[in-house]
């Protein structure tokens, strides 16, 4: 038991000092603009590459969500606000390395607005690493998928027999660490109030 409470502690200072250890500048490894030929919600084409939006998780296009006791396809829905925001014509993305499908992870742009921002502030992503507090709201206003049930993508994607896709670690390796005690932690409470 004692021993319990030692690794408790420790996970908490090293949660506590790996949160305030600043982050650096993320390397770019490439930047496109120009016209986007959107696949999904949250992946599309661009200059010949095939881009992964980096921190947010889309609807499958198979996916179904329900609001108000009716099935409606929100992956599809995903990809025509995907559609929507890109449908400027001038996006821009910068990449910070690649999946392990060897698609490029951009942070894309389109009219001045971050792209994943707007898809999980719309309610028709969910953080994947980055956009927490878009999240946020976007649940407590009850945006997009979160107006009633849908299943997690990741989670939907393991049920339906497709690949499995970890969260885009975008801030480097202090911000995975900080992830992870966290995580740990949390679990170490939860298995705490369930004894």
């Amino acid at each position: 038991m004692l021993g319990g409470w030692a690794i408790l502690l420790l996970l908490g200072v090293g949660a506590f000092f790996a949160d305030r250890i600043a982050t650096g500048e993320r390397a770019t490894t490439g930047e496109a603009r120009g016209i986007a030929m959107v696949s999904d919600g949250d992946s599309l084409r661009m200059d010949g590459r095939r881009v992964r939006i980096e921190g947010i998780d889309a609807p499958e296009l198979g996916q179904t969500c329900q609001r108000d006791g009716i099935t409606w396809e929100c992956g599809r829905q995903a990809r025509d606000r995907l559609k929507a925001l890109t449908s400027a014509g001038n996006v821009r993305c910068r990449f910070h390395g690649r999946d392990r499908y060897g698609r490029d992870l951009g942070a894309c742009e389109a009219g001045g607005r971050d792209i994943g921002r707007e898809m999980v502030l719309s309610g028709f992503a969910v953080s994947y690493g980055r956009y927490e507090a878009e999240e946020a709201k976007a649940e407590r206003e009850k945006r997009g998928i979160w107006a009633g049930a849908f299943v997690v993508p990741q989670e939907w994607r393991r049920t339906n027999g497709r690949p499995d896709e970890a969260p885009h670690l975008i801030d480097g390796w202090l911000a995975s660490i900080r992830r992870w005690l966290l995580e740990r932690l949390a679990s170490v409470f939860s298995g705490i109030g369930d004894a």
